[in-house]
């Protein structure tokens, strides 16, 4: 008997579902395939299909980033070049150990909030076995000590992560002959639409940045550019020492500017209004020592130009981004940092708003087609 026979689903819940919305079809394409730090390689196969159709090459580096490369068109065709970067990763989680029984101990790749973890179904990727990029997975689920067997004192505290187990529902002899230490673990979270096109689920950063750049190109498909355009959704932002697919893609393409797109903290219940920006208001612009005044100014520019809604966002040190290391690599690149505001950042559940996708990629197609008036010499004023 069907939950609908039984009276479980309603016929209004059923009507009151959200409508298909492109922008976050694209995104639940690109969050839904896993790819920690490192083990990029599943990922990577979908976001170089979505880029395919809008770019005219596109490459996959020894790191495992993935590069669309659009020339420049027109008679103003300058040689010029800019780097868009969005990372590919997500954070994800590393066996360290089989227990007695089968069930799995694990560390974080990246940055988790542990209080989630709890009861969160998740896959286990048998890269130890089968390679990096195998589509084989285990599913399994987090558990822990039930409150039932909890001393006064800890019920009262978060279970630590070293107190978390998966169980895989295997024997421990199955579990020895199909799982092994060093093996990867990623969330299993269905892609949730919400009212108001907006969205929830696992990856949003940076994939969802990796949506921005996919629409760029689908934007400048039909603009003239005059600089080429380098396209590449960089790996190993969230390893926790730098950003190195940045590095190595920015050091290989050698730009002549850098922007990278990643998420901030969209406003939520119980944060500084200061510290974070309302979602559905269009994508940050940040501004601080990090980032290059010209470019900085020229984006401010376009999307006033363009009546695109954008927020100041700015940062007083490093923004923990891809900007970082394209800043720095060589001699150093001029760079920019567009953010998307997300919720709930690092949790299974993030969420957005498909209008800050949608603008923060209007805003990057028309920031490369007037770049030719741009200054990014440092010169004092005589």
């Amino acid at each position: 008997m069907s939950l609908k026979t039984k009276g479980l689903i309603t016929k209004k819940e059923t009507a009151e579902a959200p409508k298909p919305n492109p922008t976050l079809e694209l995104v639940k394409r690109l969050t839904q395939v896993s790819g920690p730090s490192g083990y990029e390689a599943r990922a990577a196969r979908v976001a170089q299909a979505e880029l395919k159709p809008f770019a005219d090459q596109v490459k996959t580096d020894k790191m495992g980033s993935v590069a669309a490369f659009k020339k420049g068109s027109g008679p103003k065709a300058s040689g010029k070049k800019i780097l868009l970067a969005a990372h590919l990763d997500e954070i994800g989680l590393l066996i360290t150990r089989i227990e007695e029984g089968g069930f799995l101990r694990f560390t974080e790749i990246g940055g988790f909030d542990v209080r989630v973890l709890l009861s969160q179904e998740v896959l286990v990727h048998p890269v130890g076995r089968l390679g990096p990029g195998t589509d084989k997975v285990f599913p399994g689920i987090i558990g822990a000590k039930p409150p039932h067997f909890q001393t006064p004192e800890e019920s009262r505290q978060v279970i630590a992560l070293a107190d978390l187990y998966i169980d895989l529902g295997m024997e421990e002899k199955e579990v020895r002959a199909k799982i092994s230490v060093g093996d990867v673990v990623t969330m299993r979270m269905p892609f949730i639409n919400l009212k108001n096109d907006r969205a929830a689920g696992k990856a949003m950063d940076d994939r969802a940045c990796v949506a921005v750049m996919v629409k760029t190109l689908e934007l400048l498909k039909n603009v003239r550019h005059s600089w080429d355009v380098y396209a590449v959704a960089t790996v190993q932002e969230e390893a926790g020492w730098g950003c190195l697919g940045a590095l190595t893609a920015t050091y290989n393409v050698n730009p002549d500017i850098g922007i990278a797109i990643d998420v901030t903290h969209a406003d939520m219940q119980m944060t500084y209004e200061s510290e974070t920006f309302p979602m559905g208001k269009g994508p940050t612009i940040a501004m601080g020592p990090n980032l290059h005044p010209a470019v900085v100014e020229k984006l401010k520019a376009v999307a006033k130009a363009e009546e695109i809604p954008y927020q100041l966002e700015p940062v007083a040190g490093v923004t923990g981004t891809d900007a970082m290391d394209i800043q720095i690599s060589r001699e150093g690149i001029p760079t920019g940092l567009v953010g998307l505001p997300l919720r709930y950042m690092h949790t299974p559940v993030e969420t957005l708003a498909a209008s800050d996708v949608d603008r923060s990629a209007r805003l990057l197609a028309r920031f490369i087609a007037e770049l030719d008036d741009i200054k990014l010499e440092w010169k004092d004023e005589d």
